[in-house]
């Protein structure tokens, strides 16, 4: 195993399955991007595959049926292929189906679901050869260097820290079933759901419906690797210094106490298994979903006990709240949840690596959206991030750079409003000879002047330079100095201290640039 490997992309399910397989998947993505009919050869000319391998492919998917019944793909002589898709399933559904019936996905499945086989057993359960085995393995191998864990042909198991094996088993096996069919034969969704729900309700966070599969299925998978005996083995546990702490804190770590026998008791109960205190805190760790607050109390409290329990993450997280508020010089209105909900991230970023799904990649087609949309905010929270990445506290935080962008354009309240407004708005960079200091009182003199949508900025290194110019948007220059390099930028001269016939003539200029 490669430890040294970039963690964040997973490399894609694709190169997993048979060329077969492929084109069909194809196939089915291409009719289901147009309401058209196709022929065989513009199918063909989308490099998928040979006309004659496309018609022997669809002669197969004709099998392919919608909910009620009817054909998914219509084939008519004169007018070509077309797909019938309708609200009530997606193609997902039948990508899934697809790849159901590949060699390399029946053997993770198998293998996590099924009883020990042996090598052997293995290529006749699959009837295949020895090589094409191995080949297999080594192609499922090459997927998992991503998550530092292996599929070893001696044990036919997988290996690796059990954090990362069942988090990959849970992408898996959500990709491949979908929210659509529950996986366990032998584990009632029903049941899972109920103590789900009361770990909610006793933690204080409201979890759609919608967004409960997906905790399931952690919870499933969890359920399942414990009762074959693969357990959590964490390298810490959350523990109190009783002297250190408020009665606040105190209180809820009482509390997360009383959590973890009831959930433990009823764990047993329902499931005939007993959660140790590693499993617990684990799944304390990974199950509530970020952000769903029922109320602001919930938050203070909750804050209350980072910051007295963690003091020294609850201020860095603090003061990168703080950078974030100067991207856009105003204050975040929700700071309070925002400063939780990264506390929270921080704690699940370190007991589990963040990544993208490897079949269906979501969050990077997000991240290009909010490149495309938000340019501005973009530029300075990439530039944010990757000067974390050395700090002590916050290194971890930031290494999946996608997913934090991510956690914080979906958190941030009014982030859209602001970004909007400052594309419509005009930027101005102020500089003095004096020093940064004096260039913020100039700054503040200008703001009593100048029209609305006017973002001023300044500089800590009191420097200017193309790319910070580039990074801003600044559309105009004030400086009290003549300026040696000249940045393709408009460019306007004043006192340090400004004359109100500078101000006045200031106004007027941005009033014409804007209008």
């Amino acid at each position: 195993m490669d430890r040294g490997k970039p963690r964040e992309g997973v490399s894609c399910l694709m190169e997993l399955i048979d060329n077969k397989s492929k084109r069909w998947i194809k196939i089915l993505k291409l009719l289901v991007s147009k309401n058209k009919w196709w022929s065989l050869q513009e199918i063909s000319n989308e490099n998928i595959g040979s006309v004659r391998a496309i018609q022997s492919d669809l002669e197969q998917m004709k099998s392919f049926q919608t909910d009620n019944g009817e054909p998914l793909i219509h084939i008519k002589p004169r007018q070509g292929i077309s797909i019938s898709y309708t609200q009530t399933i997606r193609v997902d559904y039948y990508i899934k189906e697809i790849l159901k019936d590949t060699i390399e996905i029946r053997l993770i499945d198998g293998i996590f679901f099924e009883e020990n086989r042996s090598f052997y057993e293995w290529m006749e359960t699959l009837n295949i050869s020895r090589s094409t085995l191995y080949n297999t393995i080594h192609k499922i191998n090459s997927i998992l260097t991503s998550y530092d864990i292996e599929l070893r042909p001696d044990s036919m198991q997988f290996h690796g820290n059990e954090k990362e094996i069942r988090q990959f088993f849970v992408e898996f096996l959500f990709e491949v079933y979908g929210s659509r069919l529950w996986p366990f034969d032998d584990i009632q969704k029903q049941d899972a759901v109920d103590l789900l729900q009361e770990l909610f309700q006793m933690i204080g966070v409201n979890v759609p419906d919608v967004a409960i599969d997906k905790y399931c299925l952690w919870f499933g998978v969890s359920i399942h690797r414990v009762r074959k005996n693969f357990t959590i083995r964490r390298n810490y546990t959350y523990s109190m210094k009783e002297e250190k702490q408020t009665s606040t804190a105190k209180g809820i770590y009482n509390l997360i106490k009383d959590w973890e026998e009831r959930i433990c008791q009823m764990t047993k109960d329902i499931f005939g298994i007993t959660l140790d205190h590693h499993e617990f805190v684990f799944l304390l760790l990974i199950e509530p979903a970020i952000g769903h607050f029922k109320s602001i109390e919930a938050v203070e409290e909750k804050l209350t006990f980072f910051q007295s329990h963690t003091p020294r993450l609850y201020d860095a997280i603090h003061s990168f709240i703080n950078q974030l508020e100067s991207i856009f010089h105003q204050e975040i209105a929700n700071r309070k949840v925002m400063t939780l909900i990264l506390l929270q991230y921080y704690v699940y970023s370190n007991e589990i690596t963040v990544r993208d799904g490897f079949l269906f990649k979501k969050k990077s087609s997000y991240l290009s959206e909010v490149k495309k949309q938000f340019p501005y905010f973009y530029s300075r929270i990439t530039h944010l991030i990757q000067e974390l990445k050395t700090d002590d506290i916050l290194g971890s935080f930031v290494k999946n750079e996608r997913e934090l962008i991510r956690i914080i354009t979906s958190c941030w309240r009014g982030l859209v409003h602001l970004e909007m407004e400052r594309k419509n708005a005009l930027n101005i960079f102020v500089i003095s000879t004096l020093g940064y200091y004096h260039s913020l009182f100039m700054a503040d003199l200008i703001k009593l002047s100048v029209p609305p949508l006017i973002h001023i900025f300044t500089s800590p290194e009191n420097t200017l330079n193309e790319l910070t110019m580039d990074q801003l948007g600044i559309d105009l220059i004030v400086t009290d100095t003549e300026l040696p390099i000249q940045f393709g930028r408009s460019t306007l001269l004043i006192s340090s201290f400004p004359t109100k016939k500078e101000l006045d003539n200031l106004n007027r200029r941005l009033v014409d640039m804007i209008e």
